[in-house]
């Protein structure tokens, strides 16, 4: 019996990943019935751009698209003309709609439930670091579109960062397009000292287990201790730390991982977690109880 394929050949493809930056702070001041015009204002303009310029969109969850082309350049020119409509765009008294945007060239297959590869959601990972109206390139899309640019068009490159999904570092640049704001803060990436961390580098890339990120990410959200169990090499620790790494906004005093398992002396936790906390001890004051006081 000859053997049947469930994916199409592998094929290298422009991934694009946008989302509203600030889109649940936008639904409580507009309230539902505002926010849903804003947002089928906002689908408009985005599938406007990718038929323009043949993206397919594969995938779109609430405010956030993501779709693929065939070719570089066009991709490029779907998220000028797109963020230039957005800009132009009349919305409500008060508000911007401000989207950010994600670019990256890999491979991958069609299967009967979508993209199929390693590279496909590495553009959503880009776009999370940046900011709304900002489009970041990875150097892979770059490399092919850099001797094509529209009239005025340049990159910025903006070196290297660690992304949210816990990889080695990478060189981002950043489309500046005349008319378009160009002046950001630092990326929300890793190694941004505002989003203070410890979290470790993987050479292995962080795939699927949507679901179970959903249901941790709430856990955490709503309780001040999760515990997640399992048999060893489940890969609970993966798990949080991917987690742990798409929560970090800055906010408050960052995300930390204290790894206990080569800790065989009860007595030496507090110490190790303090240490992995960065924090000192006064003088004459027990570890322990330096811990408790924070």
């Amino acid at each position: 019996m000859d053997a049947v394929s469930y994916t199409s050949p592998i094929q290298t493809l422009t991934f694009l990943f946008t989302d509203i930056e600030g889109s649940t702070a936008l639904l409580r001041r507009l309230g539902d019935d505002g926010y849903a015009k804003v947002l089928a204002d906002h689908h408009r303009i985005i599938r406007a751009g990718l038929r323009a310029h043949d993206g397919i969109e594969h995938g779109t969850q609430g405010d956030s698209f993501f779709a693929s082309f065939g070719s570089a350049s066009a991709s490029v020119l779907a998220a000028i003309e797109v963020q230039r409509a957005l800009s132009g765009r009349e919305w409500p008294p008060g508000e911007h709609v401000r989207v950010r945007m994600g670019l990256h060239t890999g491979e991958a297959s069609t299967a009967p439930t979508g993209l199929v590869g390693y590279e496909v959601h590495h553009a959503a990972r880009i776009a999370a670091v940046a900011h709304g109206g900002q489009v970041l390139a990875s150097a892979s899309t770059v490399e092919l579109v850099r001797d094509s640019l529209p009239s005025g068009v340049t990159l910025q490159n903006l070196g290297t960062h660690r992304l949210k999904d816990l990889g080695r570092p990478e060189e981002l640049y950043q489309l500046i397009v005349p008319g378009l704001r160009s002046d950001f803060p630092p990326l929300h990436s890793l190694d941004n000292p505002e989003m203070p961390n410890n979290l470790p580098a993987y050479l292995s890339p962080f795939v699927g287990r949507t679901s179970e990120l959903t249901e941790v990410r709430c856990l955490v959200l709503q309780s001040k201790l999760v515990t997640l169990t399992g048999v060893g090499g489940a890969g609970k620790t993966r798990l949080a730390l991917q987690v742990s790494a798409e929560l970090l906004d800055g906010k408050g005093d960052g995300v930390w991982f204290v790894d206990l398992a080569p800790v065989l002396d009860p007595d030496r936790v507090p110490a190790v977690v303090v240490g992995a906390l960065e924090l000192r001890s006064r003088e004459n004051q027990a570890t322990a109880d330096a811990l408790a006081r924070i």
